[in-house]
């Protein structure tokens, strides 16, 4: 999968602006009284200086255990919002022999919310397969000198 590619596609999905007046970084994980099924997002790391997103993911489900992992991202563009709050739009860097890109928007409405859509290549016209509603998030910024 074309890493290139990937980012065109976000940017034809999320239509963003790059450029930021903000700095540091934010942690964001589930919110505890969040609706529907547990989230596959454990943990969400956004480093806004070196613009990478760093994400603990449940790799695998069983009855009895969760298989965690991580997923690096790369921190396209920060749109910035009339709310004071900037909106992170990245992608998951795919992984050799993934089928799938995931592309995000983590963005606050009243709550932080992590809205997302994966995307599939075929040849190299992008496809979109899902999309995923926006899920509630718990998110602390740290300012960076």
């Amino acid at each position: 999968m074309n890493p290139k590619s990937a980012k065109i596609a976000l940017k034809a999905f999320f239509v963003l602006s790059t450029g930021s007046a903000f700095a540091g970084s934010i942690t964001c994980t589930p919110a505890p009284a969040g609706a529907g099924p547990a989230s596959w997002i454990r943990r969400i790391a956004i480093d806004d200086h070196s613009r990478t997103v760093n994400m603990d993911v449940v790799r695998q489900r069983t009855k009895d255990a969760d298989t965690m992992g991580k997923i690096r991202a790369d921190l396209l563009g920060i749109e910035e919002a009339p709310g004071g709050e900037p909106a992170y739009v990245f992608n998951a860097i795919a992984a050799d022999g993934a089928e799938v890109t995931h592309l995000f928007r983590l963005h606050k409405a009243g709550e932080w919310r992590l809205a997302s859509a994966g995307v599939v290549f075929v040849g190299k016209v992008p496809t979109l397969r899902t999309i995923e509603p926006g899920k509630v998030f718990d998110c602390k910024r740290s300012e960076l000198g």
